[in-house]
């Protein structure tokens, strides 16, 4: 018999900590295609439809998912796989294809790669909330960075990595070894992560105790799989799409 699992929504200022990385991280994609085009000398009419385009399709995925979890149609963990589960993957597979598409493309071509790779430095702020998340009891101490959870460490690395190569004089060329080797690292410690997450949740697969990874299917923690995680995994993929590219000088 499936474990049943009640929702555990965690305190104010925990949700208020998730809506505000959600906020921000949304809103970065909008204002990177219009720096993207901006870069590119892309027509000024162009670039604001296309603005503009993606602005209104990142409020209707904020608005889609958050009133799903607020409904509560994602919260039934007796089923499997659980309703919040279909709503993840769309997740990934929506992100691969934006990666590697037109708009991809723009994003990953003329976006510096200072802020490709440092731009992931938003990750030590998701890693504060599921710190905090683990003190209320919503999450089990393995999904932190006192458990099995070390993405933190893509988070600071991309600050600082991303710090260097703004700082580097212009013209010299991309540490592409260095840039692999970092960007499979965040990779694979997110993977790692979602993973954990996975074998954490009411079910056939769970592996681990403590609290039940349920909150995922609570607003507005729904946004941590589907805008959060996605943001990581987005820009890591642009990342391999700029090195797979061309070559071309710092920037």
């Amino acid at each position: 018999m499936v474990e049943q699992a009640l929702s555990v929504p965690g305190s104010a200022s925990l949700a208020g900590l998730c809506i505000g990385i959600a906020v921000v991280a949304a809103a970065g994609v909008p204002a990177a295609r219009w720096y993207a085009g901006v870069r590119g000398d892309e027509p000024s009419p162009t670039r604001r439809a296309a603005t503009l385009r993606t602005g209104v399709a990142v409020a209707v995925w904020l608005s889609l998912t958050g009133a799903l979890a607020g409904s509560g149609a994602l919260a039934n963990f007796e089923s499997f796989p659980p309703p919040v589960m279909p709503v993840v993957l769309a997740s990934f597979v929506l992100t691969f294809v934006l990666a590697f598409s037109r708009f991809g493309e723009r994003l990953a071509r003329d976006l510096p790669l200072s802020l490709l790779v440092g731009y992931q430095g938003f990750r030590v702020v998701v890693e504060i909330m599921l710190h905090r998340a683990s003190e209320e009891g919503v999450i089990g101490q393995h999904m932190t960075w006192s458990g099995l959870n070390f993405d933190v460490v893509t988070g600071l690395t991309g600050l600082g990595l991303g710090l260097w190569l703004w700082r580097r004089e212009q013209g010299q060329p991309q540490p592409r070894a260095l840039l692999w080797v970092w960007n499979l690292l965040g990779l694979g410690l997110l993977a790692t992560i979602v993973g954990i997450s996975i074998l954490s949740m009411p079910g056939p697969l769970r592996q681990f105790g403590g609290p039940p990874n349920v909150w995922i299917a609570d607003f507005p923690f729904v946004w941590l799989p589907t805008i959060m995680v996605t943001a990581a995994l987005f820009g890591h993929l642009l990342v391999f799409r700029r090195l797979l590219g061309p070559m071309k000088k710092a920037s």
